[in-house]
C-alpha cells in the first residue's frame, strides 16, 4: 500500500487562510490615507456647524430673556425703557432688567419701551458679540420676539 503525504487541496486552502489572518501594511495604509482625507473635509464642516449651534443657542436664549422681561414688567406693572445703559439696572423685584450673556452687548442707539399694562410696541433691538450681530424684532399685541443674525 502506498502511502500518500500530500495534503489535500483543501486542507492546504485551509492552513494558507489561518496563517493570512490580519490586514497587510499596505492595506494599513490606504485605510489611514483615506481617513485622514476625511477628516480633513469634514473637521472643518463640523467646526463651523459647532460655532453655528453655539450662536443660535444663544440668540434663542437672548429672545427667551427678552419676553421674560415683557412679562416681568407686566407683572410688576412697571415701565422701562431698554437701552444700553438701563439693561443693568434693577427692576422692583430687584433682578437685573436684561443680563446679558458674556461676550454681549446692546447696540448704541437700540431702545425699546416696556409698557406698565403689558402692552407690546413693534420694535427692533440690536444685540453684537464679535462677527455677530442680531437683531430681535418684538411682534405688536403678541410681544412675540423674531430673531434675525447678520454675519460679516
Amino acid at each position: 500500500m502506498v502511502r500518500n503525504d500530500m495534503p489535500s487541496a483543501s486542507a492546504q486552502r485551509a492552513r494558507y487562510r489561518a496563517r493570512r489572518q490580519g490586514f497587510t501594511l499596505i492595506e494599513m495604509m490606504a485605510v489611514l490615507v483615506l481617513f485622514a482625507m476625511l477628516s480633513a473635509i469634514v473637521l472643518p464642516s463640523f467646526q463651523r456647524w459647532f460655532d453655528g449651534l453655539d450662536d443660535r443657542v444663544q440668540s434663542t436664549e437672548l429672545a427667551s430673556r427678552l419676553q421674560r422681561l415683557y412679562a416681568r414688567t407686566a407683572m410688576l406693572s412697571q415701565a422701562f425703557v431698554l437701552t444700553s445703559e438701563t439693561a443693568a439696572h434693577p427692576l422692583a423685584d430687584g433682578q437685573p432688567a436684561f443680563a446679558l450673556p458674556d461676550g454681549w452687548r446692546l447696540a448704541d442707539g437700540s431702545t425699546l419701551t416696556f409698557s406698565a399694562a403689558g402692552f407690546c410696541a413693534p420694535a427692533a433691538l440690536e444685540l453684537r458679540s464679535g462677527l455677530t450681530t442680531l437683531m430681535l424684532r418684538v411682534d405688536e399685541g403678541s410681544c412675540d420676539v423674531s430673531i434675525e443674525r447678520k454675519r460679516p
